[in-house]
Order: C-alpha cells, then structure tokens, then sequence
C-alpha cells in the first residue's frame, strides 16, 4: 500500500513541477518541435517529421493546463497562509 502513495506523491510532485514551468518554455518547445519537424520532413525522414509535428498541440495543451491550474494553487496557499 506505501507503494501506491510514494507513486501518487511523485505524481503529484511532478505535476506541481509542470505548472511552475513558464510558459516560454512550452512555447520555445512548440516553436522548436515545428522546425524539427519541417527539417525531418525536408531531409526525407517523412514518418520521423510527422511524428514530431505531431508534438506542437500536445505541448500547447500542457501549457493550458498549467495555466488553468495555476489560480487554483495559489488560492491554496492563500487559505493555508490565512489559517495560521
């Protein structure tokens, strides 16, 4: 059973540490996986390309999620700070 929750406090860590990543990061991600792509894409490595231009809506996604989630914590350590 502590296995289970030693992988859950991971997960849940691992998730915090996404939504503190800045934005710019998601996007220099999306703006970087675009050009691999167009230069697998260029070079012949036609299946390589579209699998890495398959990444850029993946990545955006990550980023809204972390920005939607980002109120939600901080109102969190609001009311954590409040009850002290």
């Amino acid at each position: 059973m502590s296995t289970m929750t030693d992988v859950q406090h991971r997960g849940k860590d691992m998730a915090r540490q996404a939504e503190d990543m800045p934005s710019s990061l998601y996007f220099g991600g999306v703006l970087g996986s675009i050009a691999l792509s167009a230069i697998l894409f260029m070079t012949g490595r036609r299946n390589a390309g579209i699998f890495v231009g398959l990444w850029p809506p993946t990545l955006l996604n990550m980023a809204l999620f972390a920005k939607q989630l980002r109120p939600s914590r901080d109102m969190d350590r609001m009311e954590s700070a409040t009850s002290m």
